[in-house]
């Protein structure tokens, strides 16, 4: 039977891009004048060869080229064995034969493209499956469309297409996209300069590319599409731009009037790791998801929310900071660019804060004045929803008329963290069990010192300080957290294994925890 190359799942894995396909895809992006990702390319490719291939089987059928039994043949005639996988042959010779249950037919010796002989019959023009002469008989059974075969195959393709492409000058990759070279406007340093000179006199930004390409003077006779592609791809290579966009659409920003916080992780937020294995319970492990805290959260998908609520520690209070958690995920847009400026609205006065969502730390920069406005201590409750805009997003502080309540209070004594119970005004929501009032920040500037502190001397120094507020002495692991973080900033994951790996305490239940006989 004739056999389809195109239809075989071995033909598309040992693919590679061919000079022929190039200069398809070439023809492609040329007629359509705009990029395309590597999985529509690889349909198209898939589609022409599939095309292609009919197109020449039909051709070769309408010649007579293709073997088949029933047709006779003379010496020195071309033939095309489709069942040999397409092989080429010359007729060598031919004589008569003679079946006593087949009658008289011709045997054709011919000279394979490799130079082997073989013999085969013709003139036969009894029922037999080489000699249908209908393409839907390929390969015994109905083809596949071009469509259909795009849909198995395309992501089959797709690595091949990508590297082929990628070794090929003619074509330039933008984003996750291909484009031809020669399309694209040459942006050249003048160009870039003046977009930066653009943006710094707009405060470093951000602007559409659009409104660049005013100033730039790239030649008219480009099209303006094409004008914004080559443009962006110049400015995304170029360290002294980033795209802030939330869309498709590039907004640029000039990187170096970008806050400095939001280019280095403020010292206060950077974490120090406990020099340990991460040995503890499950309660312990429950309690950690429960935090959520962004040094815990690896970015995986997180289920879009209307609300949520995240608990503020003392080192983003200290850096003005919220970490960017599995909470706060699922009320953001989705963001994938280094950094990007939100508009984060208080709730109670309508007052719009720009705020930076910075990937490296994982966390937002820019609440400062926001948690000195609502007088927010360590512990305060942050309800964040979704704004009428994908940049704003709603927060509140619960705010209510301030009342005094008895509240865990920090302070510092020669370098060491100082609790005490006292009667502050509180006006806002707080979680009791991580709450920790400071009167006044600079106080444990002493405490915290200038770099990251040892987990474990943390917990040391924080255990004995919350133990001795409660009647029965104990310390839940909650509290424990929150603490050591008014000393160093810490993951809960980290504090936790300090606490169990030290052998200093013992678990009493309901994750409470008192000093050991040892300790």
């Amino acid at each position: 039977m004739i056999h389809s190359q195109t239809q075989s799942p071995e033909y598309w894995e040992r693919y590679a891009l061919t000079p022929e396909d190039a200069e398809f895809v070439s023809n492609l992006l040329l007629e359509q004048g705009r990029p395309h990702p590597a999985s529509a390319l690889s349909s198209a490719i898939i589609r022409q060869r599939v095309n292609a291939e009919l197109a020449d089987l039909k051709r070769e059928l309408e010649r007579g080229a293709f073997y088949q039994p029933k047709k006779k043949f003379a010496v020195g005639d071309a033939l095309i064995f489709p069942a040999l996988g397409f092989s080429g042959a010359t007729v060598v010779a031919v004589r008569e034969g003679f079946n006593p249950e087949q009658g008289k037919f011709e045997v054709m010796e011919v000279e394979m493209a490799d130079g082997a002989r073989r013999s085969f019959a013709a003139g036969y023009d009894r029922p037999h499956a080489l000699n249908d002469d209908s393409l839907q008989l390929l390969d015994g059974a109905t083809l596949k469309s071009s469509d259909e075969l795009a849909t198995l195959f395309a992501e089959v393709i797709e690595p091949s297409v990508e590297e082929g492409l990628a070794q090929r000058s003619e074509f330039i990759k933008i984003a996750n996209d291909w484009f031809l070279r020669a399309m694209m406007a040459d942006v050249n340093v003048g160009h870039l300069n003046l977009a930066e000179a653009v943006l710094d006199v707009r405060n470093g930004g951000p602007l559409p590319t659009g409104v660049l390409l005013r100033d730039l003077g790239l030649p008219a006779e480009i099209a303006s599409n094409l004008q914004e592609l080559s443009l962006n791809e110049a400015l995304a290579a170029d360290p002294r731009f980033d795209d802030v966009s939330l869309n498709e659409r590039p907004a640029w920003f000039l990187r170096r009037l970008t806050p400095p916080e939001t280019r280095d992780i403020p010292n206060q937020i950077v974490a120090a790791r406990f020099d340990g294995p991460l040995t503890v319970s499950e309660s312990l492990k429950e309690l950690a998801r429960q935090l959520d805290d962004e040094l815990e959260y690896d970015g995986e998908p997180v289920a879009p929310a209307d609300t949520a609520t995240v608990v503020l520690t003392y080192s983003h209070r200290l850096a003005g900071t919220l970490g960017w958690s599995r909470a706060l995920t699922s009320v953001l847009p989705d963001v994938t660019k280094p950094r990007l400026p939100l508009t984060f609205r208080d709730k109670a006065t309508g007052k719009d804060h720009q705020v930076w969502l910075v990937h490296e730390g994982r966390y937002v920069w820019g609440l400062g004045e926001f948690y000195r406005a609502n007088e927010l201590p360590a512990g305060a409750e942050i309800e964040l929803q979704r704004g009428p805009a994908d940049h704003i997003i709603v927060i509140s502080a619960g705010k209510h008329k301030p009342k005094r309540e008895w509240v865990r209070v920090a302070g510092a004594r020669e370098g060491h963290i100082r609790l005490e119970t006292a009667q502050r005004a509180v006006s806002c929501k707080f979680d009791d069990l991580m709450s920790v009032f400071v009167d006044d920040l600079r106080t444990m500037d002493p405490v915290r010192g200038d770099a990251p502190r040892n987990v474990a001397q943390a917990v040391k120094d924080a255990f004995p300080e919350i133990s001795k507020l409660s009647p029965q002495g104990n310390t839940h692991a909650r509290t424990l957290y929150a603490v050591v973080n008014v000393i160093t900033r810490a993951a809960p994951l980290d504090v936790f294994a300090a606490l169990t790996a030290s052998g200093l305490y013992t678990p009493v239940g309901d994750n409470y925890w008192h000093m050991s006989d040892k300790g």
